[in-house]
């Protein structure tokens, strides 16, 4: 049988499987990443705890026991101090030019945020370059340059990722 004519289940469970309440089936065809099931999940109810993968009889690993758990916050927490701490260590003592701006709620707006209110970036005629230290100490320039409440978020880009100046004065 053709993979993409599989007829596969995940039934989501409100804690551990099988000693928990079983909250409802869902049913596909062909194949699916862990991440795309986790994301269907999601749209269907966030108390899923656990995820249950029944596959087609005709597929290749039928009778193997497939189970998804929903990552703990700390658990996504943690990813999340760990990529600041890699992308911290990879700017490291590099130069980077620094791009603040405000988020201003604007109906025609092309920044939209979870509630799905929408904003657009209002930026300051500003950059500044300084030597990459951590993400902290950036934003505290920011503060510094342009005040607390002056800005939201900010962009970096490195010296060698700056376009070509289209004009020299002078």
């Amino acid at each position: 049988m053709h993979p993409e004519a599989m007829k596969h289940k995940a039934s989501l469970w409100d804690g551990d499987y099988g000693t928990s309440r079983h909250i409802t089936d869902v049913h596909w065809e062909g194949d699916i990443t862990p991440e795309e099931l986790i994301d269907v999940a999601d749209r269907i109810t966030t108390e899923w705890q656990t995820i249950d993968l029944e596959l087609d009889p005709a597929h290749p690993s039928y009778g193997q026991v497939f189970r998804l758990e929903r990552p703990s916050q700390n658990a996504l927490e943690d990813a999340s101090e760990l990529s600041i701490a890699q992308a911290e260590d990879e700017l490291a003592g590099r130069y980077v030019w620094v791009h603040c701006y405000q988020l201003v709620e604007d109906p025609q707006g092309d920044t939209e945020d979870e509630d799905g209110r929408t904003y657009r970036k209002l930026f300051h005629t500003v950059m500044f370059s300084m030597e990459f230290t951590s993400f902290d100490d950036v934003a505290a320039k920011c503060d510094e340059n342009f005040g607390e409440d002056a800005w939201s978020e900010y962009e970096l880009y490195l010296d060698d990722d700056l376009p070509a100046p289209i004009a020299h004065g002078g």
